[in-house]
Protein backbone atom coordinates (compact mmCIF):
# COMPACT_ATOMS: atom_id res chain seq x y z
CA UNK A 1 0.00 0.00 0.00
CA UNK A 2 1.04 3.60 -0.38
CA UNK A 3 2.74 5.14 2.63
CA UNK A 4 1.11 8.46 1.69
CA UNK A 5 -2.64 7.82 1.52
CA UNK A 6 -3.62 11.48 1.91
CA UNK A 7 -1.47 12.42 -1.08
CA UNK A 8 -3.08 9.66 -3.15
CA UNK A 9 -6.49 10.88 -2.01
CA UNK A 10 -5.58 14.39 -3.15
CA UNK A 11 -4.28 13.05 -6.46
CA UNK A 12 -7.71 11.57 -7.09
CA UNK A 13 -9.35 14.83 -6.01
CA UNK A 14 -7.33 16.94 -8.47
CA UNK A 15 -8.03 14.38 -11.22
CA UNK A 16 -11.76 14.93 -10.74
CA UNK A 17 -11.44 18.71 -10.31
CA UNK A 18 -8.86 19.89 -12.88
CA UNK A 19 -10.34 17.57 -15.44
CA UNK A 20 -9.04 16.06 -18.66
CA UNK A 21 -10.57 13.02 -20.38
CA UNK A 22 -8.45 10.31 -21.96
CA UNK A 23 -11.32 9.46 -24.35
CA UNK A 24 -11.00 12.92 -25.88
CA UNK A 25 -7.31 12.50 -26.67
CA UNK A 26 -5.82 10.85 -29.73
CA UNK A 27 -5.03 7.25 -28.77
CA UNK A 28 -1.31 7.74 -29.35
CA UNK A 29 -1.34 10.63 -26.88
CA UNK A 30 -3.24 8.86 -24.10
CA UNK A 31 0.03 8.56 -22.19
CA UNK A 32 -0.23 12.28 -21.51
CA UNK A 33 -2.96 11.44 -19.00
CA UNK A 34 -0.47 9.34 -17.04
CA UNK A 35 1.87 12.30 -17.06
CA UNK A 36 -0.96 14.50 -15.75
CA UNK A 37 -1.71 12.09 -12.89
CA UNK A 38 2.00 12.09 -12.05
CA UNK A 39 1.81 15.89 -11.89
CA UNK A 40 -1.14 15.73 -9.50
CA UNK A 41 0.70 13.19 -7.35
CA UNK A 42 3.87 15.30 -7.28
CA UNK A 43 1.83 18.39 -6.37
CA UNK A 44 -0.80 16.67 -4.23
CA UNK A 45 -0.54 19.21 -1.38
CA UNK A 46 0.56 22.27 -3.32
CA UNK A 47 0.65 25.99 -3.25
CA UNK A 48 -2.56 26.31 -5.27
CA UNK A 49 -1.16 29.00 -7.57
CA UNK A 50 1.72 26.71 -8.57
CA UNK A 51 -0.58 23.78 -9.30
CA UNK A 52 -2.87 25.85 -11.53
CA UNK A 53 0.12 27.30 -13.39
CA UNK A 54 1.50 23.79 -13.91
CA UNK A 55 -1.74 22.17 -15.07
CA UNK A 56 -2.34 25.09 -17.46
CA UNK A 57 0.87 23.99 -19.23
CA UNK A 58 0.13 20.28 -19.03
CA UNK A 59 -0.09 18.64 -22.50
CA UNK A 60 -3.24 16.63 -21.70
CA UNK A 61 -5.01 19.77 -20.49
CA UNK A 62 -3.76 21.83 -23.43
CA UNK A 63 -5.15 19.26 -25.85
CA UNK A 64 -8.38 18.64 -23.95
CA UNK A 65 -9.37 22.31 -23.65
CA UNK A 66 -7.67 23.42 -26.85
CA UNK A 67 -5.06 25.96 -25.79
CA UNK A 68 -2.56 23.98 -27.88
CA UNK A 69 -4.42 25.10 -31.02
CA UNK A 70 -5.31 28.65 -29.99
CA UNK A 71 -3.94 31.61 -31.93
CA UNK A 72 -4.70 35.37 -32.20
CA UNK A 73 -6.99 34.99 -35.21
CA UNK A 74 -9.09 32.33 -33.49
CA UNK A 75 -8.52 32.40 -29.71
CA UNK A 76 -10.15 29.33 -28.19
CA UNK A 77 -12.25 30.15 -25.13
CA UNK A 78 -12.64 26.64 -23.69
CA UNK A 79 -9.81 26.72 -21.16
CA UNK A 80 -10.37 30.34 -20.19
CA UNK A 81 -14.00 29.60 -19.33
CA UNK A 82 -13.49 26.32 -17.46
CA UNK A 83 -10.45 27.68 -15.63
CA UNK A 84 -12.68 30.28 -13.99
CA UNK A 85 -16.02 28.52 -13.73
CA UNK A 86 -15.03 24.97 -12.75
CA UNK A 87 -11.40 25.06 -11.66
CA UNK A 88 -10.92 28.20 -9.56
CA UNK A 89 -13.67 30.79 -8.98
CA UNK A 90 -17.08 29.32 -9.72
CA UNK A 91 -20.11 30.64 -11.57
CA UNK A 92 -21.18 34.29 -11.56
CA UNK A 93 -17.67 35.53 -10.76
CA UNK A 94 -16.64 36.68 -14.24
CA UNK A 95 -18.09 38.13 -17.44
CA UNK A 96 -18.04 37.01 -21.05
CA UNK A 97 -15.56 39.81 -21.69
CA UNK A 98 -13.27 38.22 -19.10
CA UNK A 99 -13.50 34.91 -20.96
CA UNK A 100 -12.60 36.54 -24.27
CA UNK A 101 -9.69 38.50 -22.81
CA UNK A 102 -8.33 35.46 -20.97
CA UNK A 103 -8.56 33.39 -24.15
CA UNK A 104 -6.42 35.97 -25.94
CA UNK A 105 -3.81 35.66 -23.20
CA UNK A 106 -3.47 31.89 -23.65
CA UNK A 107 -2.79 32.08 -27.40
CA UNK A 108 0.56 30.77 -28.58
CA UNK A 109 0.89 28.18 -25.82
CA UNK A 110 2.34 24.99 -27.27
CA UNK A 111 4.26 21.86 -26.34
CA UNK A 112 7.03 20.18 -28.30
CA UNK A 113 6.35 17.38 -30.78
CA UNK A 114 8.77 14.73 -32.05
CA UNK A 115 10.90 16.33 -34.79
CA UNK A 116 10.25 15.17 -38.32
CA UNK A 117 13.76 13.73 -38.45
CA UNK A 118 12.74 11.14 -35.84
CA UNK A 119 9.64 9.99 -37.73
CA UNK A 120 10.21 6.94 -39.92
CA UNK A 121 6.97 6.73 -41.86
CA UNK A 122 6.23 3.42 -40.20
CA UNK A 123 2.83 3.94 -38.56
CA UNK A 124 3.46 1.59 -35.65
CA UNK A 125 6.91 2.97 -34.89
CA UNK A 126 5.77 6.58 -35.18
CA UNK A 127 2.78 5.90 -32.91
CA UNK A 128 5.12 4.40 -30.32
CA UNK A 129 7.42 7.42 -30.59
CA UNK A 130 4.55 9.83 -29.97
CA UNK A 131 3.28 7.71 -27.08
CA UNK A 132 6.66 7.80 -25.31
CA UNK A 133 7.63 11.35 -26.26
CA UNK A 134 8.32 13.69 -23.33
CA UNK A 135 6.84 17.03 -24.47
CA UNK A 136 8.10 20.35 -23.18
CA UNK A 137 5.96 23.47 -22.86
CA UNK A 138 6.92 26.58 -24.84
CA UNK A 139 5.41 29.79 -26.16
CA UNK A 140 5.33 30.44 -29.89
CA UNK A 141 5.85 34.23 -30.20
CA UNK A 142 4.30 34.44 -33.66
CA UNK A 143 1.15 32.78 -32.30
CA UNK A 144 0.73 35.01 -29.24
CA UNK A 145 -1.63 37.95 -28.84
CA UNK A 146 0.60 40.49 -27.10
CA UNK A 147 -1.93 43.28 -27.06
CA UNK A 148 -3.38 44.97 -24.01
CA UNK A 149 -6.15 43.08 -22.24
CA UNK A 150 -8.55 43.97 -19.43
CA UNK A 151 -9.26 40.98 -17.23
CA UNK A 152 -11.19 41.02 -13.95
CA UNK A 153 -10.69 44.77 -13.79
CA UNK A 154 -6.92 44.74 -14.37
CA UNK A 155 -5.39 46.00 -17.61
CA UNK A 156 -2.05 45.03 -19.13
CA UNK A 157 -0.38 43.04 -21.90
CA UNK A 158 -1.30 39.90 -20.04
CA UNK A 159 -0.05 36.40 -20.80
CA UNK A 160 -1.72 33.20 -19.58
CA UNK A 161 0.52 33.15 -16.51
CA UNK A 162 -0.78 36.61 -15.61
CA UNK A 163 -4.35 35.37 -15.99
CA UNK A 164 -3.70 32.62 -13.43
CA UNK A 165 -1.99 35.11 -11.10
CA UNK A 166 -4.95 37.51 -11.26
CA UNK A 167 -7.41 34.67 -10.67
CA UNK A 168 -5.48 33.55 -7.60
CA UNK A 169 -5.70 37.09 -6.21
CA UNK A 170 -9.51 37.03 -6.25
CA UNK A 171 -11.51 36.60 -3.04
CA UNK A 172 -13.82 34.27 -4.98
CA UNK A 173 -10.98 31.82 -5.57
CA UNK A 174 -10.21 31.31 -1.90
CA UNK A 175 -13.89 30.86 -1.12
CA UNK A 176 -14.41 28.44 -4.01
CA UNK A 177 -11.44 26.28 -3.02
CA UNK A 178 -12.47 26.36 0.65
CA UNK A 179 -16.00 25.18 -0.12
CA UNK A 180 -14.80 22.45 -2.47
CA UNK A 181 -12.32 21.04 0.06
CA UNK A 182 -14.85 21.22 2.89
CA UNK A 183 -17.42 19.33 0.83
CA UNK A 184 -14.82 16.77 -0.13
CA UNK A 185 -13.73 15.94 3.42
CA UNK A 186 -16.57 16.95 5.77
CA UNK A 187 -20.12 17.33 4.42
CA UNK A 188 -21.99 19.16 1.68
CA UNK A 189 -23.30 22.21 3.57
CA UNK A 190 -20.52 24.34 5.06
CA UNK A 191 -21.60 27.33 7.11
CA UNK A 192 -20.25 30.80 6.40
CA UNK A 193 -18.12 30.43 9.55
CA UNK A 194 -16.69 27.15 8.23
CA UNK A 195 -15.76 28.80 4.93
CA UNK A 196 -14.32 31.87 6.65
CA UNK A 197 -11.99 29.73 8.78
CA UNK A 198 -10.65 27.98 5.70
CA UNK A 199 -10.27 31.22 3.74
CA UNK A 200 -8.24 32.61 6.65
CA UNK A 201 -5.94 29.58 6.42
CA UNK A 202 -5.78 30.06 2.63
CA UNK A 203 -4.77 33.70 2.99
CA UNK A 204 -2.34 33.32 5.90
CA UNK A 205 -0.72 30.25 4.35
CA UNK A 206 -0.10 31.82 0.95
CA UNK A 207 -2.70 29.60 -0.74
CA UNK A 208 -1.03 26.47 0.63
CA UNK A 209 -3.51 23.60 0.32
CA UNK A 210 -1.68 21.78 3.11
CA UNK A 211 -2.66 24.56 5.54
CA UNK A 212 -6.29 24.55 4.44
CA UNK A 213 -6.46 20.79 4.91
CA UNK A 214 -4.78 21.05 8.29
CA UNK A 215 -7.48 23.49 9.36
CA UNK A 216 -10.17 21.08 8.20
CA UNK A 217 -8.66 18.03 9.86
CA UNK A 218 -8.27 19.63 13.31
CA UNK A 219 -11.63 21.42 13.27
CA UNK A 220 -14.51 20.54 15.57
CA UNK A 221 -16.85 20.16 12.60
CA UNK A 222 -14.64 17.44 11.08
CA UNK A 223 -15.27 15.32 14.19
CA UNK A 224 -18.89 16.36 14.63
CA UNK A 225 -21.96 14.18 14.28
CA UNK A 226 -22.89 16.20 11.20
CA UNK A 227 -19.77 14.92 9.44
CA UNK A 228 -20.14 11.27 10.48
CA UNK A 229 -21.08 9.16 7.48
CA UNK A 230 -22.05 12.32 5.64
CA UNK A 231 -20.27 11.36 2.41
CA UNK A 232 -20.99 8.54 -0.03
CA UNK A 233 -17.98 6.46 -1.00
CA UNK A 234 -16.93 6.69 -4.62
CA UNK A 235 -16.27 3.35 -6.36
CA UNK A 236 -12.53 3.93 -5.95
CA UNK A 237 -12.95 4.58 -2.23
CA UNK A 238 -15.11 1.47 -1.94
CA UNK A 239 -12.42 -0.74 -3.48
CA UNK A 240 -9.44 0.84 -1.73
CA UNK A 241 -11.25 0.75 1.61
CA UNK A 242 -11.80 -2.99 1.25
CA UNK A 243 -8.26 -3.76 0.19
CA UNK A 244 -6.64 -1.71 2.95
CA UNK A 245 -9.17 -2.46 5.67
CA UNK A 246 -9.01 -6.22 5.14
CA UNK A 247 -5.23 -6.29 4.50
CA UNK A 248 -5.62 -7.74 1.02
CA UNK A 249 -2.51 -7.86 -1.15
CA UNK A 250 -3.52 -8.06 -4.77
CA UNK A 251 -2.55 -7.05 -8.27
CA UNK A 252 -6.23 -6.85 -9.15
CA UNK A 253 -7.16 -4.31 -11.81
CA UNK A 254 -10.75 -3.27 -12.22
CA UNK A 255 -11.97 -3.64 -15.80
CA UNK A 256 -13.43 -0.63 -17.58
CA UNK A 257 -16.89 -2.12 -18.03
CA UNK A 258 -17.22 -2.78 -14.30
CA UNK A 259 -16.01 0.73 -13.53
CA UNK A 260 -18.57 2.16 -15.95
CA UNK A 261 -21.45 0.32 -14.28
CA UNK A 262 -20.40 1.73 -10.91
CA UNK A 263 -20.01 5.22 -12.39
CA UNK A 264 -16.28 5.98 -12.12
CA UNK A 265 -13.78 5.25 -14.87
CA UNK A 266 -10.37 6.57 -13.87
CA UNK A 267 -8.63 8.75 -16.48
CA UNK A 268 -12.04 9.43 -18.03
CA UNK A 269 -14.45 11.56 -15.98
CA UNK A 270 -17.82 12.00 -17.71
CA UNK A 271 -17.22 15.63 -18.68
CA UNK A 272 -15.18 18.70 -17.80
CA UNK A 273 -17.12 19.11 -14.55
CA UNK A 274 -15.79 15.77 -13.32
CA UNK A 275 -17.73 13.13 -11.44
CA UNK A 276 -20.80 14.69 -9.79
CA UNK A 277 -20.27 12.60 -6.66
CA UNK A 278 -22.54 12.72 -3.64
CA UNK A 279 -25.99 11.17 -4.17
CA UNK A 280 -25.11 10.59 -7.84
CA UNK A 281 -22.84 7.72 -6.77
CA UNK A 282 -25.86 5.69 -5.67
CA UNK A 283 -28.84 4.63 -7.75
CA UNK A 284 -30.66 1.34 -8.14
CA UNK A 285 -28.28 0.55 -11.00
CA UNK A 286 -24.99 1.55 -9.39
CA UNK A 287 -25.90 -0.07 -6.05
CA UNK A 288 -26.56 -3.34 -7.88
CA UNK A 289 -23.25 -2.89 -9.73
CA UNK A 290 -21.42 -2.41 -6.43
CA UNK A 291 -22.92 -5.60 -5.03
CA UNK A 292 -21.96 -7.51 -8.19
CA UNK A 293 -18.45 -6.13 -8.02
CA UNK A 294 -17.98 -7.12 -4.37
CA UNK A 295 -19.50 -10.52 -5.14
CA UNK A 296 -16.89 -11.01 -7.85
CA UNK A 297 -14.11 -9.69 -5.64
CA UNK A 298 -14.76 -12.28 -2.95
CA UNK A 299 -15.79 -15.18 -5.16
CA UNK A 300 -19.54 -15.47 -5.36
CA UNK A 301 -21.08 -16.80 -8.54
CA UNK A 302 -19.22 -14.50 -10.92
CA UNK A 303 -15.59 -14.95 -9.95
CA UNK A 304 -13.04 -12.18 -10.13
CA UNK A 305 -12.50 -10.87 -13.69
CA UNK A 306 -9.46 -8.75 -12.89
CA UNK A 307 -7.52 -11.07 -10.59
CA UNK A 308 -3.84 -11.80 -11.11
CA UNK A 309 -1.81 -14.99 -10.87
CA UNK A 310 -0.22 -14.06 -7.54
CA UNK A 311 -3.54 -13.37 -5.82
CA UNK A 312 -4.66 -15.67 -3.03
CA UNK A 313 -7.87 -17.04 -4.51
CA UNK A 314 -10.56 -19.42 -3.25
CA UNK A 315 -13.58 -20.22 -5.43
CA UNK A 316 -12.47 -17.56 -7.89
CA UNK A 317 -12.33 -14.73 -5.33
CA UNK A 318 -9.86 -13.03 -3.02
CA UNK A 319 -9.48 -14.14 0.59
CA UNK A 320 -9.30 -11.27 3.14
CA UNK A 321 -6.32 -12.04 5.45
CA UNK A 322 -7.52 -9.73 8.24
CA UNK A 323 -10.48 -12.04 8.88
CA UNK A 324 -8.54 -15.30 9.18
CA UNK A 325 -7.44 -16.85 12.46
CA UNK A 326 -10.52 -15.80 14.42
CA UNK A 327 -11.78 -18.00 17.25
CA UNK A 328 -15.39 -17.94 16.12
CA UNK A 329 -17.78 -16.71 13.46
CA UNK A 330 -18.81 -13.95 15.85
CA UNK A 331 -15.21 -12.78 16.26
CA UNK A 332 -14.73 -12.79 12.50
CA UNK A 333 -17.81 -10.64 11.98
CA UNK A 334 -16.77 -8.19 14.69
CA UNK A 335 -13.30 -7.91 13.14
CA UNK A 336 -14.82 -7.10 9.75
CA UNK A 337 -17.26 -4.60 11.20
CA UNK A 338 -14.49 -2.84 13.12
CA UNK A 339 -12.22 -2.70 10.07
CA UNK A 340 -14.83 -1.44 7.62
CA UNK A 341 -17.62 0.39 9.47
CA UNK A 342 -16.17 1.34 12.88
CA UNK A 343 -18.15 -1.53 14.40
CA UNK A 344 -21.23 0.64 14.16
CA UNK A 345 -24.21 -1.19 12.64
CA UNK A 346 -27.64 -2.07 14.04
CA UNK A 347 -27.50 -5.17 16.23
CA UNK A 348 -30.02 -6.89 13.95
CA UNK A 349 -27.60 -6.47 11.02
CA UNK A 350 -24.71 -7.85 13.04
CA UNK A 351 -26.74 -10.86 14.15
CA UNK A 352 -27.79 -11.62 10.57
CA UNK A 353 -24.16 -11.60 9.39
CA UNK A 354 -23.09 -13.79 12.33
CA UNK A 355 -25.84 -16.28 11.50
CA UNK A 356 -24.72 -16.45 7.86
CA UNK A 357 -21.07 -16.87 8.86
CA UNK A 358 -21.79 -19.58 11.42
CA UNK A 359 -23.34 -21.73 8.70
CA UNK A 360 -20.06 -21.94 6.74
CA UNK A 361 -17.42 -24.40 8.00
CA UNK A 362 -14.54 -23.53 5.66
CA UNK A 363 -12.68 -20.58 7.22
CA UNK A 364 -11.63 -18.96 3.95
CA UNK A 365 -15.09 -19.18 2.43
CA UNK A 366 -16.55 -17.83 5.67
CA UNK A 367 -14.17 -14.86 5.50
CA UNK A 368 -15.22 -14.15 1.91
CA UNK A 369 -18.91 -14.24 2.85
CA UNK A 370 -18.45 -11.96 5.85
CA UNK A 371 -16.43 -9.49 3.77
CA UNK A 372 -19.13 -9.51 1.08
CA UNK A 373 -21.99 -8.92 3.52
CA UNK A 374 -20.26 -6.07 5.35
CA UNK A 375 -19.09 -4.45 2.10
CA UNK A 376 -22.66 -4.50 0.77
CA UNK A 377 -24.13 -3.02 3.95
CA UNK A 378 -25.68 0.47 3.83
CA UNK A 379 -23.13 1.64 6.40
CA UNK A 380 -20.13 0.75 4.22
CA UNK A 381 -21.44 2.91 1.38
CA UNK A 382 -20.88 5.95 3.62
CA UNK A 383 -17.73 7.47 5.02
Amino acid sequence: YTARPLEERMTLLWHGWLVSQVSQLNGALAGYMVRQIDLFREMALPIHDELVQAVSKDPAMMLYLNTAQSDPDHPNENYARELMELFTMGVDTYTEDDVREAARAFTGWRFSQPPRSMLTGDQEADRELRATWNPEFFKAPQRQDRGEKTFLGQTGAWDGEDIVRIIEEQIATGEFVARRLFREFVHDTPSEADVAALVEAWDSGGHDIREVLRTILVSDVFYSQAAYRAKIRSPVELLVGLVRGLEIETEFRIDVRTAETMGQVLFDPPNVAGWPGGPAWLSSGTLFARANFVDGLFGGSRGLPGRRQRDRVVNGGLVPPALLGQASAEDMVDTALTALVDGNVPETSREAIVEAAAGIDNEQERAQTVAYLVACSPEYQLV
